[in-house]
């Protein structure tokens, strides 16, 4: 389907542009922007010994299950490995994404393996916000930021992995409609003004601090993480959406079969059908995003970090009250 071109597209060769702020450990590599013809950098977050973030909240919001997974699984598995407590958000219900089932059965096998997959990552709990796939653009984006926000400051949500709501040529309306939502309810949800009915249910501002989005297009790339560590896991949780990469390996054998062609390696059983596939695009694609930073496999996003304008001046001037 052409929502998931996800590596025939430039998330590996996207723009790179101006950093955000950044505070996680890494190696910086600067490199020259041909959108901005300006010297960035490039920040390599590799893998953190121990639990260093233990007692922070990640949640991965999405409108499809599989996108979790092949934008961003191996991030996602990396920082609940390093310490995060993850949560799932999954605003659509994917009843478009299967082969041959009606779309009652693909609602449910897709909910199923949703599930499935938020297990494989390490995430503790699945929220399924049951949009209809397809028609977020006509969804109430107050309705969805509303209820964002409440999650937001529900969790504690500390870090949030989500599609870039400034990324270019995105073709699906789940995608950016959500993306946008994330944005704003990311920044209303620290607001003492805003739903004020949360603070008489206990709740209170939160404020989220960092946020990794991914595009499938052109993107201002100013974080590789090294998904080294976890690219099993990643492609155990692509393989997990069984519906819907099987769905696209039958696609694919439809339009090779269309032109009097056939791999191989699809022409088998289901589950090796569906690993070989995961394996040849997404597996693939991992390597090829690493290697320019000498990693076996790398997940790119526009990282952006909290605001440490004063950051300096308050270490050095702060007193006890």
């Amino acid at each position: 389907m052409k929502r998931r071109e996800f590596i025939g597209q430039s998330l590996a060769g996207g723009l790179v542009g101006t950093a955000g702020s950044q505070n996680s450990s890494g190696v910086g590599q600067t490199q020259k922007s041909p959108a901005f013809e300006e010297d960035v950098r490039v920040t390599v977050e590799p893998a953190a010994a121990g639990k260093p973030h233990r007692g922070k909240v990640l949640a991965s919001i999405a409108p499809h299950s599989d996108d979790h997974s092949i934008a961003a699984g191996g991030t996602i598995a990396k920082l609940i490995d390093e310490g995060y407590t993850g949560y799932l958000i999954r605003t659509s219900n994917d009843e478009m994404d299967s082969y041959d089932l009606t779309l009652g059965e693909t609602v449910l096998a897709n909910e199923t393996e949703n599930r499935e997959m938020a297990r494989i990552l390490g995430c503790k709990q699945v929220f399924d916000l049951n949009y209809r796939n397809h028609f977020m653009d006509d969804v109430s984006r107050v309705e969805l930021r509303a209820r964002l926000i409440f999650l937001i400051r529900l969790l504690k949500i500390d870090t949030i992995v989500s599609y870039d709501p400034w990324g270019h040529y995105e073709e699906n309306p789940d995608h950016y409609v959500t993306a946008q939502c994330v944005e704003a309810a990311c920044w209303m949800a620290a607001g003492h003004l805003d739903f004020p009915e949360h603070f008489a249910a206990g709740l209170k501002p939160h404020a989220v601090s960092e946020k990794y989005y991914y595009a499938r297009g052109p993107q201002q790339v100013n974080r590789v993480v090294d998904i080294s560590s976890t690219i099993d896991k990643k492609m155990a949780a692509i393989q997990a959406n069984k519906t819907m990469v099987g769905n696209m390996v039958r696609r694919l054998r439809d339009e090779l079969a269309a032109q009097g062609k056939k791999l191989p390696a699809l022409e088998t059983d289901a589950p090796a059908a569906i690993k070989n596939f995961a394996d040849l695009r997404f597996r693939e694609a991992a390597a090829r995003r690493g290697k320019p930073h000498g990693l076996e496999f790398a997940e790119q996003f526009h990282y952006i970090g909290p605001d440490m304008t004063l950051a300096a001046y308050i270490e050095k001037n702060a007193v006890a009250r």
